[in-house]
């Protein structure tokens, strides 16, 4: 079992409320994940909301993608999006990118995709409640759609 795993399961990081420091009771659970291929040139992005209607999901795919990194920004956003989409405005939010996520807990816009950054936190204004916190790539459940 990777350290990160196991640290994690002793010891589960908090979500950290970004809008609305008291959590509601009922939140929804979304899970995001970005993928980037050097070879191919394209990135994809996904999502898994465990709403109250079930479980939905969202994948897309980009070709003007750089990097891994603004593939994982970007599927923040498009999953905020998609909650947002199908009227869910109190939000959990999941991802394994450590750095991505101290960004937006830190509200600190990263000199490179400052324009991601700004969108969420529009995306966040609209929202009743959304808490953010890292999960070790073992428990990112979005990464599976990535398999399909």
């Amino acid at each position: 079992m990777r350290p990160a795993l196991a640290d994690f399961f002793k010891k589960p990081s908090v979500f950290v409320a970004l809008k609305n420091v008291s959590r509601p009771q009922t939140t929804v659970l979304l899970q995001t994940d970005g993928s980037f291929s050097h070879s191919y040139q394209m990135s994809r992005t996904a999502c898994i909301l465990n709403s109250r209607n079930g479980e939905l999901t969202l994948s897309k795919t980009y070709m003007d993608h750089d990097s891994s990194t603004e593939s994982e920004w970007c599927s923040i956003l498009d999953g905020i999006q998609f909650a947002v989409k199908k009227d869910e405005g109190s939000i959990d939010l999941e991802n394994d990118n450590l750095g991505v996520v101290r960004h937006i807990v830190g509200k600190r816009p990263p000199r490179l995709f400052s324009d991601y950054y700004s969108q969420i936190m529009k995306e966040v204004k609209g929202l009743d409640y959304i808490g953010i916190r890292w999960i070790p790539r073992e428990l990112n459940h979005a990464d599976n759609l990535f398999r399909i």
